[in-house]
């Protein structure tokens, strides 16, 4: 029997898995840097001076594209600096995993909406049922950051479903301008850089200087490599492979594996209750991207060679 391809089902998988538990790994390992040295300030700068400084020469080369400076901005709040300093921030008063689990289902939630209003993309009965789900998830997760974490955490959680709003703009203005995901995250950095680690630089940058080389390093290859390049071209990557029904699933991982992250490294022991908001969070996830549906999981005949 031969062995799997570098093309083959097996490595699609594989990049996915990668990819999810890069974006996954987000939540815990900010949470851990600003627990004790870091800012959300901080975070944010390290991410684009580091992703800006490695995509700037594809950005000379290739600039805004066909976009106009208007909807490259709009991409550039949805998905860069401000994206980051509210999901981060909320980091200072709600559970990392709450973050991991209310963003990215804000995110599906708030675009299957958006897509709804603004490119007429009606949705079927099974990802209204997901919608739905999601909330009652959500819901769960805010109950149980009031009944054990105190009021503050409705602060947090507040900010991660603004940074699920923000990233949402960020996924319908990519596919209303149909722009390529690798040349959004080059804009998206690039501009990010620009726009804000000069200012940070003047107003904050001094904090920066005082902070051990070590978590500086640490943060700047999680999030400037791992998390802002790396993670993407897993995932697109895996996409190409499986194709986005298959390739989409391994979005919904990504709760789980921010609420087992959480535990190791933060020793945030999950409740019973949010337990049972992931779960639901989970399943409504996987009902709103479609996944319910087996005849999309049939693989795509070969082309003749």
């Amino acid at each position: 029997m031969s062995q799997p391809t570098s093309d083959s089902p097996v490595a699609g998988a594989v990049y996915g898995v990668l990819a999810s538990l890069i974006w996954a790994g987000f939540p815990a390992i900010t949470k851990l840097s600003m627990a004790s040295t870091l800012t959300a300030w901080d975070v944010t700068a390290l991410r684009f001076g580091t992703a800006g400084l490695l995509l700037l020469p594809i950005f000379v080369r290739r600039g805004l594209g066909s976009l106009r400076w208007p909807a490259a901005l709009l991409l550039v709040c949805g998905a860069g600096a401000p994206y980051v300093l509210l999901t981060a921030g909320g980091l200072a008063f709600a559970p990392a995993a709450h973050m991991g689990v209310i963003t990215p289902s804000c995110m599906l939630l708030f675009s299957t909406l958006g897509s709804w209003a603004l490119l007429g993309d009606r949705p079927e009965g099974g990802r209204i049922a997901g919608v739905l789900t999601i909330f009652a998830g959500i819901v769960m997760l805010g109950w149980d950051g009031l009944s054990n974490h105190g009021w503050r955490t409705w602060l947090g959680d507040t900010m991660f479903v603004l940074g699920g709003l923000f990233w949402a703009s960020y996924t319908i203005g990519s596919r209303a301008w149909s722009v390529a995901p690798f040349h959004a995250t080059v804009i998206v950095a690039v501009l990010s850089m620009l726009l804000y680690v000069p200012g940070y630089a003047v107003i904050e940058g001094s904090h920066l200087a005082a902070v051990p080389w070590t978590e500086i390093a640490i943060q700047a290859i999680f999030q400037g490599v791992l998390s802002a390049v790396v993670a993407l071209v897993l995932y697109t990557r895996s996409v190409a492979l499986l194709g986005a029904a298959r390739g989409a699933v391994f979005a919904a991982l990504v709760p789980s594996f921010s609420l087992l992250f959480a535990i190791p490294i933060l020793h945030e022991v999950p409740t019973r209750l949010q337990v049972l908001g992931v779960v639901l969070v989970t399943g409504g996830m996987v009902l709103v991207l479609g996944l319910y549906d087996a005849a999309k999981w049939r693989p795509a005949p070969r082309a003749a060679t």
